[in-house]
């Protein structure tokens, strides 16, 4: 990444009042988490339960039609994936650049990192669910009385922060992922002087809405290094 884009970056952050992040599968993968395949820490991890059940990745496991099967596919996902989760230079380096502004995090991974990481519980909107909790995939579509109060909570710091300094970071939201894309999106447009970033590799495209755009096509870790190297 360009050292002037960093800068830009950096200074948006730095005088930011409210921070959203988004965050969908790219930001696991940036942390060496990957549901879908059965790369190494699959093996090392779930190696004799898909072994025992048949599986293929994390995600078929948690998704198994017999219950007994999903079941321990959960238990081993929460003792792994949250209990003994460890919050990578990347999640670190996150909550260090955002931790002075109000920050709210949109995100689909099911993994429990953000809260795990220190980031405000009742500011982390899963919108799928946790592992720490229970999956569901229509959560936002018959919230909870914890997503219902997100939600409320995400509307008051909007409100409140319209007309300041508010940036948003897109982190690893494939093209796909439209539901968490149109949230990042209205927010935007409601807010006077926002700054959208967008990072993803391969499919950094820029948003529809109406406001500074700055776009990161790479690796993550790197990028947020620099972004903390320059704010120094």
């Amino acid at each position: 990444m360009e050292t002037a884009k960093a800068v830009r970056i950096g200074r948006a952050l730095s005088e930011a009042d409210l921070v959203i992040i988004g965050v969908s599968n790219g930001l696991d993968m940036a942390e060496e988490l990957n549901l879908f395949r059965a790369d190494t820490h699959f093996q090392e991890a779930y190696g004799d339960l898909a072994l025992a059940d048949g599986i293929g990745c994390i995600l078929q496991g948690l998704a198994f039609p017999d219950e007994n099967v999903r079941r321990r596919w959960s238990e081993r996902c929460h003792q792994k994936e949250y209990v003994e989760y460890e919050p990578s230079p990347l999640m670190n380096g996150l909550r260090r650049l955002t931790e002075h502004a109000d920050t709210f995090v949109i995100t689909c991974n099911i993994d429990g990192h953000f809260v795990r990481a220190g980031f405000n519980e009742n500011r982390v909107l899963e919108t799928e669910g946790s592992i720490r909790t229970s999956i569901d995939e229509r959560r936002l579509a018959h919230p909870d009385v914890l997503a219902t109060a997100q939600l409320e909570e995400l509307e008051r710091l909007v409100q409140a922060h319209r007309n300041g300094r508010v940036t948003i970071l897109e982190l690893g939201v494939g093209v796909r992922n439209g539901v968490i894309k149109r949230m990042l999106v209205q927010i935007a447009n409601a807010c006077e002087h926002a700054t959208y970033i967008v990072f993803n590799y391969s499919q950094a495209m820029a948003p529809d809405a109406s406001c500074e755009t700055i776009l990161v096509d790479g690796d993550m870790t790197p990028a947020f290094e620099e972004i903390a190297q320059c704010r120094l």
